[in-house]
């Protein structure tokens, strides 16, 4: 099924829409942009928090950690050290492999060498806005969330190379 992430621009904090293939709004991103771990929450439409993600601090490659409701880590996102943008996904006994192409605006997400999501990025947009393949649909919030923090982990490393 495909989903459609869009960032909310101007806003006060990160924001993204997470939309199915009719335009129904499903999940609410946030951001806190002044937060040392940049805090980022996946919400329900009503508010209520489905995951949350944390920086893990003082890393040399980027680290989030993903959190369930109650606080308890389910996995661990992580840039790997190459010339594409390349992730690992940790979660329990799954790693999943994230890679990316060249300038980064296709992604596809893999368990076990097979394709279980596909991400593309728009080229032209007010903001980002990604289009989401996902093949199973059993760990469909986290495999959105972890679109959102490769988002993340991608504009952080942009901001570092522009200073």
């Amino acid at each position: 099924m495909k989903y459609y992430l869009k960032q909310k621009k101007f806003s006060f904090k990160d924001k993204f829409t997470v939309k199915d293939e009719k335009g129904n709004d499903l999940f609410q991103v946030q951001g806190k942009v002044f937060s040392m771990k940049n805090k980022i929450d996946l919400m329900n439409m009503d508010g209520s928090t489905v995951l949350s993600a944390e920086k893990k601090m003082w890393s040399f490659m980027a680290s989030y950690f993903i959190l369930s409701p109650h606080n308890e880590q389910i996995a661990v996102v992580k840039r790997k050290f190459g010339f594409k943008p390349n992730f690992s996904v940790s979660l329990g006994n799954e790693e999943l492999t994230v890679t990316g192409s060249i300038f980064g605006h296709q992604f596809v997400i893999k368990n076990e060498g097979e394709e279980i999501v596909r991400i593309s990025k728009k080229i032209i947009s007010w903001g980002d806005a990604y289009e989401v393949d996902i093949v199973d649909e059993h760990h469909k919030e986290l495999l959105l969330f972890v679109v959102i923090i490769i988002d993340q982990i991608m504009e952080e490393a942009a901001k570092r190379n522009t200073n």
